[in-house]
């Protein structure tokens, strides 16, 4: 199978996963059909990996020299948090209000501490095996480095298309600011590291 084709049909379902946050309201069902659907598409991708239709190279799974790994997965973090810091505390106030669905987050819930950290591994993993390294692996041939930044970042953000504006900006920026560490190391792990962290500070705000 083509990589663009399995790009596509390991991204469409977290386009479409975006329905759960308007139409399910309760936490229990919300954190069920969100992983479900995450688990899915983890393990189609794992079925075309085995099927030799995609390589670990694809997938950047190695795990890259350990001096490279801290080093960027550091300066990932810090300038991650940095924009953190600047767009929930200095620019919040001035984006649009409003959205078409939530994440119903019970903080009181049992699932809130799997949903906090699991769970949210499991989020960046997904999330950075599709939006980083397959986007990467199906479209290095066809596009510049520069247009790779933005595709990644677009498709990273697009995936939160249901959510706020404030939302859907961040994605994007979170978006162009993994993409130097995952292309410089031809790793996720710096990413997905880092990925986590952004969470886990937002679920916990």
């Amino acid at each position: 199978m083509k990589k663009t084709n399995i790009l596509i049909l390991a991204y469409l379902p977290f386009f479409l996963n975006d329905f759960f946050n308007i139409y399910v309201t309760g936490y229990p069902a919300w954190v069920i059909l969100d992983y479900a659907v995450r688990l899915a598409i983890i393990i189609f991708l794992f079925i075309m990996l085995s099927r030799g239709d995609l390589t670990r190279n694809d997938l950047y799974l190695k795990f890259p020299a350990t001096k490279d790994f801290i080093l960027w997965t550091v300066g990932t973090v810090a300038v991650s948090m940095a924009f953190l810091y600047l767009t929930e505390f200095v620019f919040a106030p001035y984006y649009p209000k409003g959205s078409v669905g939530s994440v119903p987050i019970d903080i009181d819930s049992p699932l809130f501490l799997f949903d906090s950290t699991i769970g949210l591994v499991l989020v960046g993993f997904s999330e950075e095996l599709v939006c980083r390294s397959l986007t990467f692996s199906a479209l290095k041939d066809k596009l510049s480095t520069p247009q790779l930044y933005i595709v990644s970042a677009g498709l990273f953000s697009l995936m939160h298309w249901s959510l706020s504006t404030h939302t859907l900006f961040d994605a994007f920026i979170y978006g162009l600011i993994f993409v130097p560490a995952t292309l410089a190391t031809a790793s996720i792990w710096p990413a997905v590291v880092t990925h986590f962290l952004v969470n886990f500070v937002l679920y916990n705000m």
